[in-house]
C-alpha cells in the first residue's frame, strides 16, 4: 500500500467515523429521514446538547452542509405569529421539504409548483396548541443542507383562509344613523400590499345597532384558520339597548364568506346582552383563557360595568346564548366603568393567561386596574391585585379631572423574562396633556406589577392641543416589533395633538435599557412621528401593529375614521426606524385604505377595543354615564 493510498483510507475512515460520532443518541430512518437528519440543525431531539460531535466540534455542521435552499416566506427571526400556517419554496425539482418545531421530529410536507404550506400546532386538527405569547422554534430544510431555523413568539391569529399571511380586520361603525360593517383586507404575497378591495364584507344590513362598534380575531373552533367576532353595542333586541356579539367563522381557505343578515346572511353563533343599557359588544376579545387550545369570547362594557366570559364548545366553537349562562362574569363595583378595557396575557410566567381589566373614571376619573391571575386555567372571581394609578408625576391623577388610568393598555413582553408586562395609558393626565406608564412584571403570582412604574412618558404641551388645553397622549396604544429585534416597542396616540390633528408617537425599546422615560412637553421626542391629515378626523383612533406587506415584520396601521374615512399604513424596516410622516403636509403612507361602503374606516380594528379620550369619553357624569359616537 503507498503513502497517498493509506493516507486516503485513513482520511475516509476519520471521517466515517466523526459521522458515525455524530449519529450517537439521533434516530435515524433511512426510508424516511437520512442519518444527515443529525446535522441539520444544532438543537433538536434527533441532535442533543449531549452530543458530542456539536460540544466539541461545532464547527462541523458548517463546514459539511450548505447554506439551505429553502425559505420560510412568511415569517422571520423574531416574527410574532399571527396565522395558523408557516409557508414558503424550495428549489426547482425537489418534491418535498422537512418541516418542524421546537424539538419536534420534522414531517415531510408536499412541495406544490415550488411552494409548500405547513399547518401550525391547532387544537382540533393536531390535537396540540401553543399558548399566547409562548416562544418557539420553526425549521425546514431539504437533505444534506443546513436548516432554515427562526424562533418566533405566538400571537393572535388574524389569518382568515390560512394563506400564512395576516389578513386586517377592521370595522366601520360610524353610528346609530347609518349601517355598519366589519372588512377583512388580505394580504398579497406578490404585491407585497394590502388588497384594496376587501374579500369579506359583513353587515347586520340595518341602522341603529352599531354593528362593527368592535372587532376582534381569534381561532374559536381550534382549525387554525382566525374566526371574526363583531360588537353591536347598540342591538335592542327584547332588552333596551342589551348589545349583543356576533361570530362568523372561518371556511378553511375560503376564509370568512361575506354576510348581510337583512337578506338572508347568517352568523355562526349570536351572544346577547340580558343587562338593560349594558351595550354588549362595546369590547371584545378572543383568548384561550381555560387553557384547553380553543379561543373563547371575553366581552367588556363600562356601561354596567362588567366583563362576560364564554367558552369555546371545542371544534363547535363559541355556541349562541345569552349573558345569563356567561361561563364568568365579574362586576366588582358600580360607576366607576369597569370594562373599559380587557386583556388577557401570562403575568406571572406559568404558561396560564391571566385576565386584566381596568374601569378607567374609578374615584371621579382617577383610574385603577384589576388583575385577575389565572390558577391552571382557572380565574378567581376576585382580583389578586388591583394596580392604582401613581401619584407622581405632579400633578398625578388627582380626584377631579384625574388621569382616567386604564382609558388604553397594553400587554406584551417588553423584557426578556418569561412574564407579560404593562403599559397603561392616562389621557387625562395634567387637564388632558395626558401620559402613559410602563410597568415590568416581577412575575409574582400575587403582585406582579409594582408602583412606581419603570418608565413614564409625558405627552405634548397642552397649548399645541386642540383647544389650547386637550392632547390626550395616551388615548389610544398599541405595542409590537417594528425593528425585528425582538423586543415590542409603543405607539401612543394623541388624538387632539397639533391643534387637533392628530399625532402618533412611536417609541422604541431598547434591548438593554428598555423605555426610556420622555417628556415632550420639555424637549423630548419620539423615534418617529405620524401627523394626520385634518383637524378634528381622529387621527389615532385606531392603531395596530400587524405584519401588512407579507415580510414578517409587524408594520404600524393607523386609522383616521372622522369624515376622513380612511386607513393608512406604514411598513417596518429590519434594523430601522420607519420616517416619520405628516399627512397634514409632504407626508407619504405605504398604503391608504378605503371601504366600499359605510364611514369611519378603522372604527377599530381587530383587538384594539378602545378609542382615544374625547373621543369615547367625551361627555361624562358620575351618576349616569353618557358616551358620544360619530
Amino acid at each position: 500500500m503507498t503513502f497517498d493510498t493509506f493516507r486516503h483510507s485513513l482520511n475516509h475512515r476519520l471521517l466515517l467515523l466523526v459521522f458515525s460520532f455524530a449519529l450517537v443518541g439521533c434516530w435515524a430512518n433511512p426510508l424516511t429521514h437520512t442519518p444527515i437528519e443529525c446535522f441539520i440543525k444544532l438543537s433538536n431531539f434527533l441532535c442533543p446538547d449531549k452530543d458530542a460531535l456539536k460540544r466539541f466540534s461545532p464547527a462541523q455542521y458548517l463546514l459539511l452542509l450548505p447554506e439551505s435552499s429553502v425559505t420560510i416566506s412568511n415569517l422571520t427571526n423574531h416574527s410574532i405569529v399571527e396565522t395558523g400556517f408557516v409557508v414558503g419554496t424550495a428549489p426547482p425539482g425537489v418534491t418535498f421539504v422537512n418541516v418542524g418545531i421546537d424539538d419536534a421530529p420534522p414531517t415531510q410536507v408536499p412541495v406544490v409548483n415550488g411552494t409548500w404550506r405547513y399547518g401550525l400546532p391547532a387544537k382540533a386538527i393536531t390535537g396540540t396548541f401553543w399558548t399566547y405569547g409562548s416562544l418557539h422554534t420553526i425549521y425546514a430544510h431539504i437533505p444534506y443542507e443546513r436548516s432554515n431555523t427562526i424562533q418566533v413568539r405566538k400571537g393572535t391569529n388574524y389569518d382568515t383562509d390560512g394563506d400564512g399571511y395576516p389578513d386586517l380586520i377592521v370595522s366601520a361603525s360610524p353610528g346609530a344613523g347609518t349601517q355598519g360593517y366589519g372588512y377583512i383586507y388580505k394580504s398579497n404575497p406578490i404585491t407585497k400590499q394590502l388588497e384594496t378591495t376587501p374579500s369579506t364584507s359583513l353587515t347586520d344590513g340595518t341602522t341603529g345597532t352599531y354593528f362593527g362598534s368592535r372587532i376582534g380575531s381569534g381561532d374559536f373552533n381550534g382549525d387554525g384558520y382566525a374566526d371574526v367576532l363583531v360588537g353591536s353595542q347598540a342591538y335592542a333586541g327584547i332588552i333596551a339597548f342589551g348589545g349583543r356579539v356576533l361570530t362568523f367563522n372561518s371556511r378553511g381557505q375560503a376564509g370568512v364568506p361575506s354576510q348581510n343578515l337583512n337578506t338572508g346572511g347568517v352568523a355562526d353563533a349570536i351572544l346577547t346582552g340580558t343587562g338593560n343599557g349594558g351595550r354588549l359588544g362595546a369590547g371584545v376579545l378572543s383568548a384561550d383563557i381555560n387553557n384547553d387550545g380553543y379561543d373563547d369570547g371575553v366581552f367588556a362594557s363600562p356601561w354596567n360595568d362588567d366583563v362576560f366570559i364564554f367558552y369555546s364548545q371545542g371544534s363547535a366553537g363559541v355556541i349562541s346564548q345569552n349573558t345569563n349562562s356567561a361561563n364568568l362574569t365579574y362586576k366588582p363595583a358600580a360607576n366607576d366603568n369597569f370594562g373599559t378595557y380587557a386583556y388577557a396575557g401570562d403575568v406571572n410566567g406559568d404558561g396560564f393567561l391571566d385576565l386584566v381589566v381596568s374601569a378607567a373614571t374609578y374615584s371621579t376619573i382617577v383610574g385603577r386596574i384589576y388583575i385577575f391571575i389565572s390558577n391552571q386555567g382557572s380565574l378567581p372571581t376576585t382580583p389578586q391585585q388591583i394596580l392604582v394609578a401613581p401619584l407622581e408625576p405632579s400633578p398625578g391623577c388627582a380626584a377631579g379631572i384625574g388621569c382616567q388610568f386604564g382609558t388604553s393598555f397594553v400587554l406584551d413582553y417588553f423584557n426578556s423574562d418569561r412574564c407579560i408586562d404593562l403599559a397603561v395609558g392616562g389621557p387625562n393626565f395634567n387637564t388632558r396633556q395626558g401620559i402613559v406608564f410602563v410597568y415590568h412584571s416581577t412575575c409574582d403570582p400575587i403582585s406582579p406589577y409594582s408602583n412606581p412604574p419603570v418608565a413614564t412618558l409625558l405627552g405634548p404641551p397642552t397649548t399645541s392641543c386642540n383647544g389650547g388645553n386637550n392632547c390626550s397622549f395616551g388615548g389610544t396604544l398599541a405595542s409590537g416589533d417594528t425593528n425585528g429585534d425582538g423586543f415590542p416597542d409603543l405607539l401612543i396616540g394623541a388624538a387632539g395633538a397639533s391643534a387637533g390633528i392628530g399625532d402618533v408617537y412611536l417609541v422604541l425599546n431598547d434591548p438593554i435599557t428598555g423605555f426610556r422615560n420622555m417628556d415632550l412637553s420639555a424637549g423630548g421626542s419620539a423615534d418617529s412621528l405620524f401627523s394626520g391629515s385634518l383637524a378634528n378626523r381622529l387621527f389615532s383612533s385606531g392603531l395596530q401593529f400587524q405584519d401588512t406587506n407579507a415580510d414578517g415584520l409587524q408594520d404600524i396601521v393607523i386609522s383616521e375614521p372622522f369624515t376622513t374615512n380612511l386607513l393608512y399604513t406604514f411598513h417596518s424596516i429590519r434594523g430601522g426606524v420607519p420616517a416619520s410622516q405628516n399627512l397634514n403636509g409632504s407626508g407619504v403612507t405605504s398604503q391608504t385604505l378605503s371601504p366600499p361602503a359605510g364611514t369611519s374606516l378603522g372604527n377599530t380594528i381587530a383587538e384594539l377595543r378602545m378609542k382615544a379620550e374625547g373621543y369615547l369619553w367625551a361627555l361624562f357624569s358620575k351618576t349616569k354615564k353618557y358616551f358620544s359616537f360619530i
